[in-house]
């Protein structure tokens, strides 16, 4: 296959680099011009590196692997286990920092500027689709974040204030139901290239939007305080799917398809092929194992000694973590591993069981809980083409009461491996599945909820980053509750 996105990330730098040069050929211009490289930036040559770096620091990367993925107990350090006992290196939360903004969210800066510059409304609504769902994570990360004042060092604001995450999340779907309306999907001259998420589907796009306003809006539901009417955005969207279609299959699923390929594999395919230090969680093994879960054999591997699925509970010492043996211990699956596995933004099976929660909190216009919640199992399998079993359906029918949002909860929870941040999120937000913390851990007994904000923050924006921890009611630690969880 074609090297596709190192080819993009080699215009874009190129592009850049043609901004701030200029090339002097008067009567040499045939002879002088490289062809293969553009002497005007346009935002194709942004866009294929901006959604990339984004989707590969959540997928992959320490923030996808080590702390989405470790705190939401899919996975289990077996070697060099500081960092599943909470001890994270400011490498770690000041890297996701640093690579949400500085290559993600510049990237989309500079593509909404251009779409502006040449009229075309649809680079500007998938910049706004791209900006927000990397803000979202941003603040489902750290909390209170520079939203309205962020990335704009070029416009003199060089130490931005924070907004509250309430403010965050307004501002999010307000600019997702922006980046809706101005899509223009049958004018074939707004027309995008470089999109290597959807193959620039224009209607995707639109899909994209409302699906995570719904993940959101989900989120602020129960809410006393939002700073808009939920229940409005949320029937807004539901009911008039023409104008804001969200996904509808398995086939829809928002997922960045990696390449077989130096540098366009998936990240943690390129991890392994070095490293051997993580084996799936006994949390998720045993949950699986106990449901007869089919699932099982996809998330995880038998043991190379061959034997029972095994998984490793989370927090071990080094000494305890390794006794329990490389080859004993059950690797992530095969599936997840490969240079092909596909790095999911948002499922189908995810909407079912939003969808799901909103039923049961009286969103009438979600459908029913009950279908919402089978559908969301099934979805869920056939991401990895299994079929589910009437049994398995059966067995884990419905109920009513609390007992059916915990329902919802866990079988989310099990339909997100691979996506920690999300599973992570969805824990501090509803308690559920309910961990436990890691073995040994050096958060006083508390699973993070939250990472630190990173030193640069403290040391070149100090007084705005001291009024956001005061704003929160708190430290700069793995405790402080974000607006969210409360």
């Amino acid at each position: 296959m074609k090297n596709i996105f190192q080819s993009f990330r080699y215009k874009a730098l190129t592009a850049v680099l043609m901004l701030s040069a200029s090339a002097c050929t008067e009567k040499f211009d045939e002879l002088n011009t490289n062809p293969n490289a553009p002497s005007v930036a346009t935002a194709d040559l942004f866009l294929p590196h901006g959604i990339q770096s984004a989707v590969d620091a959540y997928w992959g990367g320490s923030l996808g692997m080590d702390i989405g993925d470790l705190i939401s107990q899919y996975w289990a350090r077996i070697q060099y286990t500081d960092i599943d006992q909470y001890s994270i290196s400011s490498d770690v939360y000041s890297g996701a920092w640093q690579t949400f903004h500085v290559e993600a969210l510049a990237d989309y800066q500079r593509i909404y500027k251009l779409g502006v510059e040449t009229k075309n409304p649809n680079y500007q609504a998938v910049a706004l689709i791209m900006r927000s769902w990397v803000f979202s994570l941003l603040t489902d990360i750290y909390g209170d974040i520079p939203y309205m004042q962020s990335i704009q060092g070029l416009e003199g604001i060089l130490q931005p204030k924070y907004d509250t995450q309430k403010e965050v999340y307004a501002g999010i779907i307000k600019e997702l139901k922006t980046a809706n309306d101005m899509i223009e999907t049958a004018d074939k001259t707004k027309s995008i290239s470089g999109d290597i998420l959807f193959a620039n589907d224009m209607t995707k796009w639109k899909k994209f939007a409302n699906s995570l306003s719904l993940r959101l809006l989900n989120r602020m539901l129960s809410k006393a305080d939002a700073a808009m009417d939920v229940k409005t955005e949320i029937n807004r969207i539901l009911s008039d799917p023409a104008k804001y279609p969200v996904i509808g299959t398995v086939s829809e699923t928002i997922q960045l398809n990696y390449l077989d390929a130096t540098n366009n594999n998936n990240p943690i395919n390129q991890n392994r092929k070095t490293r051997d230090d993580h084996r799936v969680s006994a949390t998720l093994v045993n949950k699986l194992a106990a449901l007869k879960d089919a699932r099982l054999a996809v998330y995880a591997d038998r043991p190379a000694d061959g034997g029972d699925y095994k998984g490793v509970p989370n927090g071990l010492s080094n000494a305890d973590a390794n006794a329990l043996g490389l080859s004993k211990t059950s690797k992530v699956g095969a599936f997840f591993v490969g240079p092909t596995a596909p790095g999911v933004i948002l499922s189908y099976a995810e909407l079912l069981f939003i969808k799901a929660e909103l039923a049961y909190k009286g969103i009438t216009a979600a459908g029913d809980a009950a279908t919402n919640y089978a559908n969301g199992i099934t979805a869920s399998h056939s991401q990895y083409k299994l079929t589910v079993s009437p049994e398995y359906l059966a067995a884990n029918a419905f109920k009513t009461g609390t007992e059916g949002y915990k329902q919802i909860m866990e079988q989310k929870w099990i339909a997100l491996y691979g996506q920690g941040i999300e599973a992570w999120t969805e824990f501090r937000r509803t308690g559920y599945p309910e961990l436990k913390p890691s073995v040994i851990n050096v958060n006083g007994g508390v699973i993070p909820t939250r990472l630190p904000y990173p030193g640069s923050e403290e040391s070149l924006n100090f007084t705005n980053f001291s009024a956001a921890l005061k704003q929160q009611g708190g430290a700069n630690d793995m405790k402080l509750k974000l607006w969210i969880a409360k």
